[in-house]
């Protein structure tokens, strides 16, 4: 599990006061609201490896896109790769197979450039 370095715990701490009050009673109002929710993970210590393991200045970004049920394009290309090779094994005809093979591969390029793209960052 990751811990806060310095200058996350000062980014923290440098939030308006009112606005880190208003965010605990929204918290607590809703808790108050819910008091048999049972939340995954609830009590349990947050793993944040994930999240700091992200390029900082994505981090924000990445987590509104998961929040929402999105996902990164990178995950999308992975899932798109997945199911023309499921396609390609259940084709049977030369000229769909050859085609499907074509495609794999430019999503597989198209993976790479963008996994390139980002360990640069």
């Amino acid at each position: 599990m990751s811990t806060l370095t310095c200058n996350e715990l000062r980014a923290v701490n440098d939030q308006p006061l009112a606005m880190r009050l208003a965010i605990e009673e929204l918290i607590q109002k809703w808790l108050a609201e819910n008091p048999n929710e049972r939340l995954p993970g609830a009590g349990e210590p947050l793993n944040l490896d994930e999240y700091f393991r992200w390029p900082e200045d994505l981090r924000l970004a990445y987590s509104l896109l998961k929040n929402s049920g999105h996902v990164p394009v990178e995950v999308e290309l992975l899932r798109e790769i997945a199911q023309l090779k499921q396609r390609l094994a259940e084709s049977t005809d030369e000229p769909s197979k050859r085609e499907l093979q074509r495609r794999v591969q430019e999503q597989e390029v198209a993976l790479n450039i963008r996994l390139e793209r980002n360990r640069r960052r």
